[in-house]
């Protein structure tokens, strides 16, 4: 049940960085790939690094016209403009996840990944967190804390019962 709130996203580490350090504020991605407001992403930083060292609490989710997603949030998207449109080139619509506050946290390489997550595999886009997988005290405080937040702004409507470590 705690994990069910818990995503892992592959990411570059430049990306995954300018997400920490504020710089992006929407992720993007080609198709919808099932993040929703309040869900706390870890963001598994692709080879050579192999590594969770950071995370997000996403907000809303939307899709647009490439060139409009383009046009209306281009300043705070993370991308310069010749990625964008290589990475949108043959679609019609970009999906953006707002970010609603980031963290850094403990580093989890690949190795210790492994050890602690039977059947942990690197996710090609995104994937759930199991429940028989190991969660870090500090992802779910940031998770708690952004959840009852979000409930207390009305943002996230129906009460739930989060499990603390």
């Amino acid at each position: 049940m705690q994990a069910k709130y818990i995503k892992a996203l592959s990411i570059k580490r430049i990306y995954a960085e300018r997400i920490i350090d504020g710089s992006k504020k929407i992720e993007l991605r080609k198709r919808s790939i099932g993040i929703e407001l309040g869900d706390l992403v870890l963001l598994y930083e692709t080879t050579p690094d192999s590594i969770i060292k950071g995370g997000f609490i996403a907000d809303k989710t939307i899709s647009l016209p490439v060139a409009q997603m383009w046009r209306k949030y281009h300043h705070i998207l993370g991308v310069e403009k010749d990625f964008y449109d290589q990475y949108f080139e043959k679609c019609e619509l970009a999906y953006g996840t707002f970010i609603y506050q980031s963290f850094i946290f403990p580093a989890m390489a690949l190795q210790q990944i492994n050890e602690l997550c039977p059947n942990f595999i690197p996710p090609q886009a995104t994937i759930n967190w199991r429940n028989n997988w190991y969660i870090q005290p500090e992802w779910m405080d940031a998770l708690n804390k952004a959840r009852y937040q979000l409930m207390d702004q009305g943002r996230l409507g129906e009460q739930l019962t989060l499990f603390a470590l």
